[in-house]
Protein backbone atom coordinates (compact mmCIF):
# COMPACT_ATOMS: atom_id res chain seq x y z
CA UNK A 1 0.00 0.00 0.00
CA UNK A 2 1.34 3.35 -0.83
CA UNK A 3 1.75 5.68 2.50
CA UNK A 4 -1.20 7.73 3.35
CA UNK A 5 -0.56 10.20 6.01
CA UNK A 6 -3.56 10.48 8.71
CA UNK A 7 -7.46 11.19 7.65
CA UNK A 8 -8.36 14.45 8.40
CA UNK A 9 -12.40 14.41 8.97
CA UNK A 10 -13.94 16.31 6.37
CA UNK A 11 -15.47 19.19 9.21
CA UNK A 12 -11.77 19.52 10.28
CA UNK A 13 -10.44 20.34 7.44
CA UNK A 14 -10.92 23.78 6.86
CA UNK A 15 -9.06 24.32 10.14
CA UNK A 16 -6.62 22.29 9.18
CA UNK A 17 -5.29 23.62 6.05
CA UNK A 18 -5.80 27.04 7.95
CA UNK A 19 -3.11 25.46 10.19
CA UNK A 20 -0.55 23.98 7.78
CA UNK A 21 -0.90 27.61 5.69
CA UNK A 22 0.23 29.36 9.27
CA UNK A 23 3.01 26.89 9.50
CA UNK A 24 4.32 26.66 6.19
CA UNK A 25 4.21 30.27 5.86
CA UNK A 26 5.98 31.29 9.15
CA UNK A 27 9.37 32.94 7.90
CA UNK A 28 9.46 31.05 5.10
CA UNK A 29 8.30 33.44 2.26
CA UNK A 30 11.16 35.55 1.60
CA UNK A 31 14.57 34.75 0.84
CA UNK A 32 16.88 32.74 1.96
CA UNK A 33 14.27 30.86 3.60
CA UNK A 34 14.47 28.43 6.19
CA UNK A 35 12.18 26.41 4.40
CA UNK A 36 14.78 25.80 1.70
CA UNK A 37 17.95 25.45 3.90
CA UNK A 38 21.46 25.32 1.68
CA UNK A 39 21.98 21.42 1.16
CA UNK A 40 25.19 19.28 1.84
CA UNK A 41 27.86 18.25 -0.62
CA UNK A 42 26.21 15.19 -1.62
CA UNK A 43 27.90 11.30 -1.43
CA UNK A 44 27.70 10.86 -5.42
CA UNK A 45 27.72 7.22 -7.02
CA UNK A 46 28.75 7.40 -11.17
CA UNK A 47 27.71 4.84 -12.87
CA UNK A 48 28.83 4.34 -16.77
CA UNK A 49 25.98 3.11 -18.85
CA UNK A 50 27.29 3.32 -22.43
CA UNK A 51 28.29 5.75 -25.19
CA UNK A 52 25.77 8.77 -25.97
CA UNK A 53 25.16 10.71 -28.80
CA UNK A 54 28.09 13.27 -30.39
CA UNK A 55 31.13 11.06 -28.56
CA UNK A 56 29.45 12.13 -24.98
CA UNK A 57 29.28 9.19 -22.47
CA UNK A 58 25.96 8.41 -20.22
CA UNK A 59 26.64 8.35 -16.96
CA UNK A 60 23.72 7.60 -13.85
CA UNK A 61 24.19 9.55 -10.82
CA UNK A 62 22.74 8.54 -7.44
CA UNK A 63 22.89 9.70 -3.80
CA UNK A 64 21.35 9.74 -0.22
CA UNK A 65 18.86 12.86 0.16
CA UNK A 66 19.89 14.45 3.35
CA UNK A 67 16.47 16.15 3.37
CA UNK A 68 14.81 16.65 6.53
CA UNK A 69 10.58 17.41 6.01
CA UNK A 70 10.11 20.98 7.25
CA UNK A 71 6.61 20.31 9.29
CA UNK A 72 7.17 17.97 12.15
CA UNK A 73 3.82 16.25 11.17
CA UNK A 74 5.31 15.20 8.27
CA UNK A 75 8.31 13.63 8.83
CA UNK A 76 7.66 10.38 9.90
CA UNK A 77 5.31 9.40 6.88
CA UNK A 78 7.27 11.56 4.26
CA UNK A 79 10.79 9.94 5.37
CA UNK A 80 9.22 6.03 5.40
CA UNK A 81 8.89 6.09 1.83
CA UNK A 82 12.59 4.41 1.28
CA UNK A 83 12.72 4.90 -2.62
CA UNK A 84 11.98 8.66 -1.97
CA UNK A 85 15.47 9.34 -0.37
CA UNK A 86 17.51 8.31 -3.33
CA UNK A 87 18.11 11.37 -5.84
CA UNK A 88 18.71 9.88 -9.56
CA UNK A 89 19.71 11.73 -12.45
CA UNK A 90 20.81 10.07 -15.51
CA UNK A 91 24.25 12.33 -17.22
CA UNK A 92 24.96 12.80 -20.90
CA UNK A 93 28.52 14.49 -20.78
CA UNK A 94 31.69 15.17 -22.99
CA UNK A 95 33.60 15.58 -19.68
CA UNK A 96 35.27 19.09 -20.72
CA UNK A 97 33.60 21.26 -18.52
CA UNK A 98 30.64 22.17 -20.81
CA UNK A 99 27.54 24.36 -19.40
CA UNK A 100 25.19 21.77 -18.16
CA UNK A 101 21.24 21.77 -18.46
CA UNK A 102 19.28 20.09 -15.96
CA UNK A 103 16.38 18.94 -17.88
CA UNK A 104 12.94 18.70 -15.49
CA UNK A 105 10.24 15.94 -16.51
CA UNK A 106 6.46 16.53 -16.35
CA UNK A 107 3.88 15.01 -13.89
CA UNK A 108 3.70 11.24 -14.67
CA UNK A 109 7.24 10.68 -16.18
CA UNK A 110 10.82 10.18 -14.99
CA UNK A 111 11.98 7.43 -17.49
CA UNK A 112 15.09 8.86 -18.80
CA UNK A 113 14.31 7.57 -22.45
CA UNK A 114 11.40 9.34 -22.53
CA UNK A 115 12.97 12.38 -21.00
CA UNK A 116 15.81 12.13 -23.69
CA UNK A 117 13.17 12.29 -26.65
CA UNK A 118 10.58 15.12 -24.99
CA UNK A 119 13.48 17.44 -24.38
CA UNK A 120 15.56 16.32 -27.68
CA UNK A 121 19.07 15.95 -25.91
CA UNK A 122 21.05 15.09 -28.51
CA UNK A 123 19.56 18.58 -30.14
CA UNK A 124 21.36 20.17 -26.97
CA UNK A 125 24.73 18.09 -27.34
CA UNK A 126 24.87 19.10 -30.80
CA UNK A 127 25.25 22.49 -29.56
CA UNK A 128 27.65 22.50 -26.79
CA UNK A 129 25.75 21.71 -23.66
CA UNK A 130 26.09 18.67 -21.68
CA UNK A 131 22.78 17.48 -20.11
CA UNK A 132 21.28 15.72 -16.83
CA UNK A 133 17.64 14.33 -16.60
CA UNK A 134 16.44 14.36 -13.11
CA UNK A 135 13.95 12.24 -11.73
CA UNK A 136 11.61 14.31 -9.17
CA UNK A 137 10.24 12.82 -5.97
CA UNK A 138 8.10 10.03 -5.90
CA UNK A 139 8.66 9.54 -9.74
CA UNK A 140 10.45 6.65 -11.43
CA UNK A 141 13.05 5.19 -9.12
CA UNK A 142 11.95 7.47 -6.44
CA UNK A 143 8.22 5.67 -6.79
CA UNK A 144 7.27 3.48 -3.51
CA UNK A 145 7.09 -0.01 -4.30
CA UNK A 146 5.79 -1.38 -0.99
CA UNK A 147 3.86 -4.61 -1.81
CA UNK A 148 2.64 -3.14 -5.37
CA UNK A 149 3.94 -0.86 -7.75
CA UNK A 150 2.77 2.98 -7.32
CA UNK A 151 2.54 4.82 -10.29
CA UNK A 152 5.10 6.98 -10.85
CA UNK A 153 3.93 10.38 -9.69
CA UNK A 154 0.74 9.20 -8.22
CA UNK A 155 1.75 10.72 -4.61
CA UNK A 156 3.26 13.89 -5.98
CA UNK A 157 1.62 16.63 -6.14
CA UNK A 158 -1.45 15.77 -5.08
CA UNK A 159 -4.30 17.28 -2.81
CA UNK A 160 -2.30 16.48 0.02
CA UNK A 161 -1.06 19.78 1.46
CA UNK A 162 1.21 18.24 3.63
CA UNK A 163 3.22 15.69 0.72
CA UNK A 164 3.11 18.30 -2.08
CA UNK A 165 4.82 20.80 0.07
CA UNK A 166 7.46 18.76 1.37
CA UNK A 167 7.76 17.29 -2.30
CA UNK A 168 8.76 20.68 -3.99
CA UNK A 169 11.12 21.36 -1.10
CA UNK A 170 12.83 18.66 -1.48
CA UNK A 171 13.19 18.66 -5.40
CA UNK A 172 15.11 22.09 -4.51
CA UNK A 173 17.12 20.38 -1.67
CA UNK A 174 18.41 17.67 -4.31
CA UNK A 175 18.51 19.64 -7.55
CA UNK A 176 21.03 22.27 -5.45
CA UNK A 177 22.94 18.92 -4.19
CA UNK A 178 23.22 18.09 -8.12
CA UNK A 179 24.27 21.46 -9.23
CA UNK A 180 27.05 21.56 -6.61
CA UNK A 181 28.01 18.20 -7.91
CA UNK A 182 28.31 18.97 -11.12
CA UNK A 183 30.17 22.08 -10.73
CA UNK A 184 32.61 19.91 -8.67
CA UNK A 185 33.11 17.98 -11.90
CA UNK A 186 34.45 21.15 -13.96
CA UNK A 187 30.96 22.54 -15.47
CA UNK A 188 30.55 26.03 -14.26
CA UNK A 189 27.41 27.25 -16.11
CA UNK A 190 24.19 25.32 -14.65
CA UNK A 191 20.81 26.36 -16.07
CA UNK A 192 17.52 24.34 -15.75
CA UNK A 193 14.75 23.35 -18.44
CA UNK A 194 11.83 21.78 -17.12
CA UNK A 195 8.53 21.30 -18.78
CA UNK A 196 5.36 21.82 -16.86
CA UNK A 197 5.32 19.73 -13.15
CA UNK A 198 9.17 20.36 -14.34
CA UNK A 199 8.60 24.08 -15.28
CA UNK A 200 7.19 24.92 -12.67
CA UNK A 201 10.07 23.81 -10.49
CA UNK A 202 12.47 24.89 -12.55
CA UNK A 203 10.66 28.49 -12.15
CA UNK A 204 10.86 27.45 -8.05
CA UNK A 205 14.52 26.76 -8.27
CA UNK A 206 15.05 30.24 -9.91
CA UNK A 207 13.40 31.92 -6.95
CA UNK A 208 15.29 30.31 -4.34
CA UNK A 209 19.40 29.75 -5.74
CA UNK A 210 21.12 31.73 -8.22
CA UNK A 211 24.27 32.62 -10.07
CA UNK A 212 25.89 33.59 -6.63
CA UNK A 213 24.49 31.24 -4.30
CA UNK A 214 24.56 27.59 -3.11
CA UNK A 215 23.51 24.93 -5.51
CA UNK A 216 22.07 27.80 -8.14
CA UNK A 217 21.33 28.11 -11.31
CA UNK A 218 22.77 30.37 -14.44
CA UNK A 219 19.45 30.46 -16.62
CA UNK A 220 16.45 28.78 -16.70
CA UNK A 221 13.76 27.91 -18.71
CA UNK A 222 9.97 27.03 -18.16
CA UNK A 223 8.10 24.87 -20.86
CA UNK A 224 4.58 24.94 -20.64
CA UNK A 225 5.02 25.91 -16.85
CA UNK A 226 2.28 24.94 -14.33
CA UNK A 227 2.44 28.33 -11.74
CA UNK A 228 -0.34 28.00 -9.69
CA UNK A 229 -1.12 24.62 -7.99
CA UNK A 230 -4.22 25.55 -6.43
CA UNK A 231 -5.76 26.99 -9.12
CA UNK A 232 -5.10 23.99 -11.37
CA UNK A 233 -5.78 21.53 -8.85
CA UNK A 234 -9.00 23.37 -8.32
CA UNK A 235 -10.17 24.22 -11.77
CA UNK A 236 -9.63 20.63 -13.07
CA UNK A 237 -11.37 18.94 -10.04
CA UNK A 238 -14.47 21.15 -11.23
CA UNK A 239 -16.92 18.17 -11.51
CA UNK A 240 -14.30 15.66 -9.04
CA UNK A 241 -15.86 13.92 -6.13
CA UNK A 242 -12.89 15.46 -4.12
CA UNK A 243 -13.70 19.10 -5.45
CA UNK A 244 -17.42 18.56 -4.19
CA UNK A 245 -15.89 17.34 -0.73
CA UNK A 246 -13.56 20.11 0.04
CA UNK A 247 -16.52 22.78 -1.33
CA UNK A 248 -18.40 21.58 1.38
CA UNK A 249 -15.80 21.21 3.94
CA UNK A 250 -14.84 25.19 3.37
CA UNK A 251 -12.27 24.77 1.41
CA UNK A 252 -11.34 27.55 -1.05
CA UNK A 253 -8.87 28.06 -3.99
CA UNK A 254 -7.44 31.20 -1.97
CA UNK A 255 -6.98 28.64 1.27
CA UNK A 256 -5.04 26.34 -0.94
CA UNK A 257 -2.92 29.15 -2.60
CA UNK A 258 -2.02 29.63 0.85
CA UNK A 259 -1.25 26.39 1.74
CA UNK A 260 0.90 26.06 -1.43
CA UNK A 261 2.70 29.65 -1.27
CA UNK A 262 5.66 28.62 0.21
CA UNK A 263 6.66 26.92 -2.93
CA UNK A 264 4.94 29.31 -5.42
CA UNK A 265 7.12 30.43 -8.03
CA UNK A 266 5.36 33.99 -7.73
CA UNK A 267 6.03 34.51 -4.28
CA UNK A 268 9.97 35.15 -4.49
CA UNK A 269 11.78 37.35 -6.67
CA UNK A 270 13.39 35.67 -9.02
CA UNK A 271 17.37 35.13 -7.95
CA UNK A 272 18.85 34.58 -11.88
CA UNK A 273 19.02 38.10 -13.59
CA UNK A 274 16.08 38.53 -15.71
CA UNK A 275 17.22 38.08 -18.87
CA UNK A 276 18.19 34.55 -18.28
CA UNK A 277 14.99 33.87 -17.78
CA UNK A 278 12.39 32.38 -20.47
CA UNK A 279 8.94 31.13 -20.58
CA UNK A 280 7.95 29.06 -23.84
CA UNK A 281 4.38 28.31 -24.31
CA UNK A 282 1.71 26.93 -26.03
CA UNK A 283 -1.61 28.47 -27.35
CA UNK A 284 -3.50 25.79 -27.49
CA UNK A 285 -2.28 24.24 -24.04
CA UNK A 286 -5.71 23.24 -21.95
CA UNK A 287 -3.48 21.40 -19.24
CA UNK A 288 -1.21 24.15 -18.11
CA UNK A 289 -3.63 27.06 -19.82
CA UNK A 290 -1.67 29.68 -21.26
CA UNK A 291 -2.87 32.15 -18.19
CA UNK A 292 -0.25 29.83 -16.54
CA UNK A 293 2.49 31.35 -18.26
CA UNK A 294 1.46 34.51 -18.83
CA UNK A 295 1.44 35.20 -14.94
CA UNK A 296 4.77 33.89 -14.86
CA UNK A 297 5.72 35.72 -17.34
CA UNK A 298 4.31 39.17 -15.66
CA UNK A 299 6.31 38.08 -12.55
CA UNK A 300 9.49 37.89 -14.45
CA UNK A 301 8.76 40.64 -16.28
CA UNK A 302 9.74 38.75 -19.34
CA UNK A 303 8.41 38.23 -23.18
CA UNK A 304 6.70 34.70 -23.66
CA UNK A 305 8.18 32.38 -26.80
CA UNK A 306 4.92 30.71 -28.17
CA UNK A 307 4.40 28.02 -30.46
CA UNK A 308 1.18 26.89 -31.92
CA UNK A 309 0.40 23.66 -30.41
CA UNK A 310 -0.90 22.50 -27.32
CA UNK A 311 0.58 20.49 -23.91
CA UNK A 312 1.15 17.19 -25.74
CA UNK A 313 0.90 17.85 -29.59
CA UNK A 314 3.72 20.73 -29.06
CA UNK A 315 3.64 21.56 -32.63
CA UNK A 316 5.81 24.39 -33.48
CA UNK A 317 8.11 24.20 -30.22
CA UNK A 318 11.37 23.39 -32.23
CA UNK A 319 11.15 26.92 -33.43
CA UNK A 320 10.29 28.52 -30.28
CA UNK A 321 13.74 26.97 -28.62
CA UNK A 322 15.52 27.90 -31.23
CA UNK A 323 15.03 30.93 -30.08
CA UNK A 324 15.74 30.64 -26.69
CA UNK A 325 19.11 28.55 -27.89
CA UNK A 326 19.92 31.64 -29.29
CA UNK A 327 19.45 33.94 -26.79
CA UNK A 328 21.57 32.07 -24.61
CA UNK A 329 23.86 32.26 -27.17
CA UNK A 330 24.23 35.64 -26.98
CA UNK A 331 25.42 35.49 -23.35
CA UNK A 332 28.19 33.29 -24.17
CA UNK A 333 26.17 29.71 -23.63
CA UNK A 334 27.82 27.22 -24.40
CA UNK A 335 31.47 28.89 -25.66
CA UNK A 336 32.21 25.98 -27.68
CA UNK A 337 30.48 23.49 -29.81
CA UNK A 338 31.44 19.88 -29.41
CA UNK A 339 31.74 17.88 -32.75
CA UNK A 340 32.43 14.15 -32.89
Amino acid sequence: MSPRTPRIEQADARVKLIELAGVYSAGTLGTPSRFFPDPEAPRVKATHVGDGPLGTQIVDLAFPSDYAPFHPEARDTYLSVIENMTAHARWWTSDRGRPTIVLLHGWGGGNHWVTARAFDVPYWLRHGYDVAAFQLPFHGARAPNVGQVVKSGALFPSPNPLRTNEGFGHAIYDLRALAMYLRGRGSQTIGAMGMSLGGYTTSLWASVAGPEDIGGIDFAVALIPAVSMARLMWSHGEDSPVRRRAAKAGITEDLLADAFAVHAPTTREPRVPRDRLFVVAGRGDRITPPDQAEALAKHWVTEIVWFDGGHLAQVGRGDAMRIVRRKLGGFGFPGRVFRS
